[in-house]
């Protein structure tokens, strides 16, 4: 869990959470509260789901600090830092909003390659890291979903690690990408990322890359969408 500077903002023992998309109600946004210090650290104590109108009622929560999590298709909506007072205060909130899927990166075609970037192999180490080479991550299945509409695509990357969804209807998706087999025998755990598919889009083709987490986040190892295009 993160740090919280200054408790956060105070929020009433109930209040509503409100997650849109594109300016619409949001409905199925998982909605999770947990303690943030003291005996009920990291521990669940409420957790709910946006009804059709995209919100969901939090409450009745005891005075303390916590934090609010909300995710749809595996995609943050938001989380945030909080606490409720003993005796409320008049600037308590009682509602807390989140856009879903607002800075989903734009492209042309969801096409493009998975590669593995491993450390070369010359008789130099600072060189080998610098002069990474990219490995093709190959018979990754990958999965497509509209927020909206529930549509589904899927596809399965090839041996040099190249994809392709065909023709796809233009608006926000949820990529999903299981494991795929590197030839070193490395994995990677599944990843979701958020795309959107538009003909103005400056990028044509997607990226993604096998990244290792370290000492600046969370750890883990995951894909990640890289700038150069295939």
């Amino acid at each position: 869990m993160q740090g919280c500077a200054g408790d956060g903002v105070e929020m009433r023992r109930t209040f509503v959470v409100d997650i849109t998309h594109g300016g619409k109600p949001l409905p199925g946004v998982s909605v999770e509260v947990r303690g943030f210090g003291g005996e009920n650290h990291n521990v669940q104590l409420f957790s709910g789901v946006t009804a059709r109108n995209g919100n969901v009622n939090v409450g009745e929560l005891l005075p303390g600090n916590y934090w609010l999590y909300a995710e749809f298709l595996g995609i943050p909506a938001g989380r945030e830092c909080f606490h409720v007072a003993p005796s409320s205060s008049r600037s308590a909130k009682k509602r807390i909003a989140y856009e879903w899927g607002d800075l989903a990166p734009g492209f042309r075609r969801m096409a493009g390659r998975l590669v593995d970037s491993q450390p070369g192999h010359g008789d130099s180490a600072i060189m080998n890291i610098i002069h990474r080479v990219d490995v093709p991550i190959a018979h990754a299945k990958m999965k497509l979903q509209n927020p909206i509409t529930a549509a589904v695509y899927s596809t399965e990357s090839d041996a040099g690690g190249h994809f392709a969804f065909g023709d796809i209807p233009p608006g926000t998706y949820v990529l999903h990408v299981e494991a795929g087999t590197v030839t070193d025998g490395r994995d990677y755990e599944s990843t979701d990322l958020l795309v959107a598919l538009g003909n103005t889009a400056k990028r044509d083709a997607l990226q993604l890359s096998r990244h290792e987490g370290g000492a600046t986040d969370c750890g883990g190892t995951y894909l990640e969408l890289r700038n150069d295009p295939t």
